[in-house]
């Protein structure tokens, strides 16, 4: 008797701790979520999230003609052994395949000038801008100086080139980084981006606005804590945010001036969200396409690009969306999306 009792005691005990197993809510970590939301937006199994964040990107210079002959700086690179492999799409930009980044930032050439150490995501970025010699040029948001640097280069410090920043730490060190790299034509504002609608209606030919965000595009899963930063509360916060500076950056636009917008982020509310926003309140706000990117020079590189979304989450775009890119982290470039607009 006293056998069979505590058997069926025992059957009893299995069936209710089953049931609270089952019953039990399932938590998610931070990594569950990142990893599922980005499956969702690029439209990738789960499985591949991971392995795409955990590629290291390799070392890019982009070799600066206000200091110095690039040929010459390239020479004085080769001595020293390094391996240079041009890019056939972007002037003086090359891939560095034997230094890692702390390595070559630690040269002389580097620290006179002679060459700028960036992403060559953020170098198709002002090359997508095609800024001009005489132009009015806002770049809004511009430290730590990448792009600034770069737009000085390429016009030959002959633009009027504004270089804003809201923060004043951030200004002092984009201040230190145009005049250890020669850009003599840039002027220098501390003011909040969402006032230049405001106080330059009509002014500029060319605005770059590279937005806060949330730096999905970062991300490097094999870094220590790489989610430390990231949360989709972020992300929801930085499109309030952005909203409000793309409308800014649009009113300083005069009219047949053009506007790149971009983030280091592939988050849909941040991107294709925001552009939508502009399209809907701006009806002389017009979407272009990159021909860049359709060129000769470009097509090994196409790999790396897809188009923007239309669709996402119940969230419907405006299709002319589709004309924006959207740029997949890998060894060549992070993550990233740009887009062109032009005031009719």
């Amino acid at each position: 008797m006293k056998g069979r009792k505590l058997r069926g005691n025992f059957k009893k005990k299995r069936i209710s701790s089953y049931k609270k197993e089952a019953d039990a809510p399932k938590y998610y970590t931070k990594e569950d979520i990142f990893v599922s939301r980005m499956a969702s937006i690029l439209r990738i199994p789960k499985g591949k999230v991971v392995p795409l964040f955990s590629q290291r990107t390799r070392t890019t210079i982009r070799l600066n003609s206000l200091k110095g002959n690039p040929k010459d700086t390239y020479n004085a690179l080769e001595r020293k052994g390094y391996e240079l492999e041009s890019i056939p799409w972007a002037e003086n930009v090359y891939f560095i395949n034997n230094r890692d980044k702390d390595e070559v930032s630690q040269t002389e050439e580097y620290r006179e000038g002679y060459f700028y150490i960036q992403n060559l995501a953020s170098i198709l970025d002002t090359l997508i801008l095609n800024p001009k010699s005489n132009e009015q040029i806002l770049d809004m948001c511009a430290a730590p100086g990448s792009k600034t640097t770069h737009i000085a280069d390429i016009t030959r410090n002959k633009a009027n080139i504004i270089a804003n920043e809201i923060e004043m730490h951030r200004t002092n060190s984009l201040r230190n980084v145009v005049e250890q790299f020669g850009a003599s034509s840039v002027k220098i504002t501390i003011s909040d981006g969402r006032e230049f609608g405001k106080k330059y209606p009509d002014y500029f030919d060319k605005v770059l606005l590279d937005a806060p965000c949330s730096g999905e595009g970062m991300i490097y899963m094999r870094g220590p804590k790489p989610l430390r930063f990231w949360s989709i509360k972020k992300a929801k916060g930085s499109s309030t945010v952005q909203k409000e500076l793309i409308e800014s950056a649009f009113r300083t636009l005069k009219p047949k001036g053009t506007l790149v917008y971009s983030t280091c982020t592939l988050e849909p509310e941040e991107n294709e969200g925001v552009v939508t926003h502009l399209l809907n309140k701006h009806r002389n706000a017009k979407v272009e396409d990159i021909n860049l990117v359709d060129s000769d020079a470009f097509k090994d590189y196409k790999k790396f690009i897809s188009e923007g979304i239309a669709h996402w989450s119940g969230n419907t775009y405006h299709p002319s969306v589709k004309k924006t890119l959207r740029i997949l982290p890998s060894p060549e470039m992070m993550g990233f999306y740009i887009a062109k607009i032009t005031k009719e």
